[in-house]
């Protein structure tokens, strides 16, 4: 039998998913319904607090974990429905791509969130 990484990959698609699953709906919810209103005083101090909870580091890991194992999910989607549409000739160079451009993803995450 030939030995496969397919299980590493795996492991980031449940992750990604389990995590995307618990907190993108917290953030849609602060980002699109807390953090807008109509009183721009209010508006501001709202701000001012969202900045001062991303400024913590237990909450920079956390969006870099969301968003970096969410990149690792949409790359084993698309590879997988890649495979299902008959492009098994090209799997490595779709793996590549897929994967490649999920590291890139979870590196500018990292980039990203720590500029905060």
């Amino acid at each position: 039998m030939s030995r496969s990484n397919e299980a590493f990959w795996w492991s980031l698609f449940a992750a990604g998913g389990v995590l995307g699953a618990l907190f993108i709906p917290v953030l849609v919810l602060l980002t699109g319904f807390w953090l807008p209103t109509a009183d721009p005083v209010e508006a501001a101090e709202h701000y001012t607090h969202l900045v001062e909870l991303l400024g913590r580091w237990p909450v920079k890991i956390l969006l870099i974990a969301v968003i970096g194992l969410s990149c690792f999910m949409c790359a084993h989607r698309i590879r997988h429905t890649l495979m299902d549409l008959g492009l098994r000739g090209h799997a490595r160079a779709i793996s590549l791509a897929c994967y490649g451009a999920a590291i890139l993803g979870a590196l500018a995450s990292v980039l990203l969130v720590a500029r905060i």
